[in-house]
């Protein structure tokens, strides 16, 4: 019975034994591969962004180069830097690597991040010129830029903030009752329209089709 009892127990060490093998050799254990934070990108002619990278070792480093500076160019980085600041200076496409060294100063492996540089936009305007809203509706505040191709994103403001407020994307949200002008600017030429917002306590729940006053 003990040497019957001596093999259950044995068996049993076997198989537990083999399972955590198995997990050590396929689990979290692993190492994560290299990777940069984007690998395609649309920017807008002037504007920036900071590419990164992950999962490097402590002693690796890192170097970016543009295909074409005259597309992307890309800012000095520091000593021992994962990241670099890349800059859209003019329109076109071109590749951005970032080439990974060993300590030895091997290259081990090279990242890609595709960026499409899409021109200045050269118009703006509100779908809608006046908008009515109860306190505490919200809506986003929808524009047209031409050309369709540019990524040129508005510098959005409220007149009175304690009345309407609106976020970077063009999302208003009514406060307190009252009045107040939003207004979208174009960084890269100056241009702005505004849109006037009217907060009431209660507007009636089916509103007329001509609450929102849009362009034609």
């Amino acid at each position: 019975m003990k040497r019957k009892m001596f093999f259950i127990i044995l068996f049993f060490t076997f198989i537990l034994s083999s399972a955590v093998l198995t997990q050590s050799a396929t689990g979290s254990c692993a190492p994560k591969k290299v990777k940069l934070n984007v690998k395609k990108l649309t920017l807008a002619k002037g504007s920036t962004y900071t590419l990164r990278t992950y999962n490097m070792k402590r002693k690796q480093t890192v170097r970016f180069v543009s295909d074409n500076e005259a597309v992307v160019s890309v800012t000095p980085q520091k000593p021992r830097s994962k990241s670099a600041e890349i800059n859209a200076v003019g329109t076109g496409s071109t590749v951005v690597r970032a080439s990974i060294y060993s300590a030895k100063g091997k290259l081990t492996r090279t990242l890609k991040t595709k960026i499409q540089v899409t021109p200045f936009a050269i118009s703006i305007k509100f779908t809608h010129r006046k908008v009515k809203l109860n306190v505490d509706e919200s809506m986003k505040l929808s524009v047209i830029i031409k050309p369709s191709t540019s990524q040129e994103i508005p510098l959005y403001e409220t007149s009175d903030p304690d009345v309407v407020t609106i976020n970077s994307k063009g999302v208003i949200t009514a406060v307190a009752p009252g009045e107040a002008i939003v207004k979208a600017t174009l960084l890269s030429s100056g241009q702005k329209v505004v849109c006037k917002v009217i907060v009431h306590d209660e507007i009636d729940a089916t509103p007329a089709p001509d609450q929102h006053d849009s362009y034609d």
